[in-house]
């Protein structure tokens, strides 16, 4: 009897969840075909740091597509991820630097009106898809500054870095679901948050503020916090990640991961703008696993390292001096160190795709590798700088694979960074709420069709500070346009530079004041006044 009445319920339960709901196993198992997304971004990470990626190389190049010329319109942290959130230029998401109080960060991204801030934006958009989502690392700059238990909407699983505490890779917090926890020295991290909220409540107006600020907070002044192995930011951030794989895997519901370390972004609260001396170490910091792995390794120097004439550039960079030889041994010292965090984060997508391929779920699963923008490592003399339109700055590695991508593909048609949130959607089935400046690029990378052809705009709109700093003086607004064959830029004061991308890809010669081009100038600068203002469809 007791089987029998057990017999009968379990009848009775498969005609309440299946034949009253024709669908039920349908939907069930749509469930299961749904693909997973993962994306990886790294911070400032450049097309020259994956040779030194054993994972990206195997896993990512011979396993996917990858975007050979993928291009950040605005070069910038803040302004580039939230381009990331929503698909959009930004002129149009309106998040226009990385400080609330010079009309960018978090905080003005939070607060925007109507369909404009976080709430209409991907992890959002991904969630009422159905999808399982989270975000691990570096979210947007000035994040937990006010409040470090704040969580934005749309994410399931949040393990966020608190600023300023982000860009120390060994003293840091992070919001845990919405409870904080520290690594290393607690004391020192805790310096690190008053700093972002005395910054972002009192905003220094002054290079002179802005150096008693970090005066006020940093006591002694030459003290860095610990620095235990346990602690490196790269594999704590990667631990989350992984485990956010693994239990999520057995699940019925698809998963996104937006995995976001803050590796190789400098540690730049110690000495990047000249505000103290640094730690006693390169900067970044490597593991120590990759302490002396590439003690060997030259710095890059293409021809337009410490570039021998910069009078026909700008006045903002006209102006540079030449880099001397303890600068460029800083450097060398500084690149070797950025290489060990690249390997650290090149660490975390073998861990990633590990628990994916013990899981079962690695053929059904999307993985992009990508950075927010790229670095200025000695080119035009420049040093420790994105910001600027140049090719090392604007130009990053962005690879796809997964379910129906090439294998070993690449596609060399211009894309852009407003292209990453139509991908993702088009990747999940899921729409956006947004009107998208981009197109996805999921019909490239699966071989049916060639990227569009496009010009790609480039923008500045808001100085990197409202005042100068010894480093950053030339951070300065600008817009512009790169076409497959030049590349021209309007300055905020006025000026303009154009470059032949094929007869002269370093950008050593600009052509802008030679009378036999005033007619490409003409053009381009017309094309520039168009994009800076497009909207959608218009952008393509």
């Amino acid at each position: 009897m007791r089987i029998l009445l057990a017999g009968l319920a379990a009848v009775a339960l498969f005609f309440l969840l299946g034949a009253a709901d024709p669908g039920y196993g349908e939907a069930r198992k749509a469930d299961r075909a749904r693909p997973n997304i993962v994306l990886i971004q790294a911070d400032d990470a450049v097309l020259g740091d994956v040779k030194h990626m054993p994972n990206v190389r195997r896993l990512m190049v011979r396993g996917g597509t990858g975007f050979s010329n993928y291009f950040v319109s605005y070069p910038l942290c803040c302004p580039a991820r939230t381009t990331l959130l929503t698909g959009q230029f930004s002129h149009n998401h309106r998040v226009l630097s990385n400080f609330r109080g010079n009309s960018g960060g978090y905080y003005t991204f939070r607060d925007l009106p109507g369909k404009l801030n976080q709430e209409n934006s991907l992890g959002p958009w991904l969630k009422r898809a159905g999808y399982r989502t989270a975000m691990v690392g570096k979210y947007l700059n000035e994040y937990g500054a006010l409040d470090r238990r704040e969580i934005p909407p749309g994410w399931d699983r949040w393990a966020a870095l608190l600023d300023n505490s982000t860009y120390d890779y060994f003293n840091y917090a992070m919001n845990i679901d919405g409870r904080v926890r520290y690594w290393g020295d607690r004391g020192y991290a805790e310096k690190q948050l008053a700093l972002a909220r005395l910054f972002i409540t009192d905003p220094p107006e002054s290079f002179g503020e802005l150096f008693a600020g970090f005066r006020s907070v940093f006591v002694p002044f030459d003290y860095f916090g610990s620095q235990k192995n346990r602690d490196y930011t790269m594999d704590v951030g990667g631990g989350y990640a992984a485990r956010f794989v693994r239990r999520s895997a057995p699940a019925k519901k698809p998963f996104f991961l937006y995995y976001s370390p803050p590796g190789p972004h400098a540690e730049d609260t110690n000495h990047m703008q000249g505000l103290r001396p640094g730690a006693p170490e390169p900067d970044p910091r490597p593991p120590q696993r990759y302490r002396h792995t590439f003690d060997e390794v030259p710095l890059p120097k293409p021809p337009s390292f410490n570039e021998a004439d910069v009078s026909d550039k700008a006045e903002n960079l006209k102006s540079l001096p030449s880099l001397s030889e303890a600068q460029i041994g800083e450097m060398t010292d500084d690149y070797r160190g950025r290489l060990g965090a690249v390997r650290a984060v090149d660490d975390q997508l073998g861990r990633i795709v590990r628990e994916l391929r013990r899981a079962g779920e690695l053929r059904n699963t999307f993985i992009i590798f990508n950075s927010d923008n790229g670095y200025l490592q000695g080119e035009h003399r420049l040093w420790g700088s994105k910001f600027l339109p140049y090719e090392n700055s604007i130009r990053v590695p962005t690879i796809i694979r997964g379910p129906g991508v090439k294998e070993g593909g690449s596609r060399t048609g211009n894309s852009i960074d407003v292209d990453l949130a139509p991908t993702i959607l088009d990747m999940a089935g899921a729409k956006p709420g947004r009107v998208m400046d981009g197109v996805s690029l999921m019909p490239a990378a699966r071989g049916k069709r060639k990227l569009p052809r496009r010009k790609v705009l480039l923008q500045a709109m808001r100085p990197l500070f409202r005042f100068h700093t010894p480093l950053t003086a030339f951070d300065l607004p600008f817009y512009g346009v790169r076409t497959n064959r030049y590349k021209y830029l309007n300055w905020s004061f006025g000026e303009t530079e154009l470059y032949d991308m094929r007869q002269d890809p370093d950008e050593l010669e600009n052509l802008a004041a030679d009378p036999a081009y005033a007619g490409t100038v003409a053009r381009l600068q017309a094309e520039a006044e168009r994009l800076r203002k497009c909207r959608g469809s218009a952008c393509r």
